[in-house]
């Protein structure tokens, strides 16, 4: 399964940790998903660190290059103007054109709403633990 994350989901692994970070492990670990990412979302990414969250330039980078070392990233063939809201939305759709992504992963409501594009679906992130109960199992002490 070809799956594109949203920035969203980047940030959350980053900051947070938890849900998203599994997410992200998971998705570096098995052959479950191949990970597509664009330079648009890592520039986006990159910016959000550095200027939103105060993250210094070398933890920002050395962070992307780990990311472009799970991803797959693709070159953007086509522009996309769906998502007026929040028009840097656009860069998730156009990624996963380019790389024939089965599913995006966001937490985006202006995203979500769309449900699905171009044959594409579009889910929040806690939907992986009804699709993927065995790698979402819930630690119960």
């Amino acid at each position: 399964m070809r799956v594109v994350f949203d920035t969203n989901i980047f940030l959350a692994a980053a900051l947070k940790g938890g849900f998203s970070e599994d997410i992200l492990r998971i998705a570096s670990n098995t052959d479950l998903v191949t990970l597509v990412s664009s330079d648009d979302i890592l520039e986006e990414l990159s910016r959000k660190l550095i200027k939103r969250f105060q993250w210094e330039e070398a933890e920002t980078n050395f962070f992307i290059i780990t990311i472009k070392e799970i991803c797959e990233v693709v070159e953007i063939n086509e522009k996309i103007n769906i998502i007026t809201r929040d028009p840097e939305d656009n860069i998730i759709l156009e990624c996963a054109i380019a790389g024939n992504a089965d599913l995006i992963i966001s937490s985006d409501q202006d995203l979500i709403a769309l449900k699905t594009f171009r044959g594409i679906g579009i889910i929040h992130p806690k939907t992986l633990t009804w699709t993927f109960p065995e790698y979402f199992k819930k630690n119960k002490k």
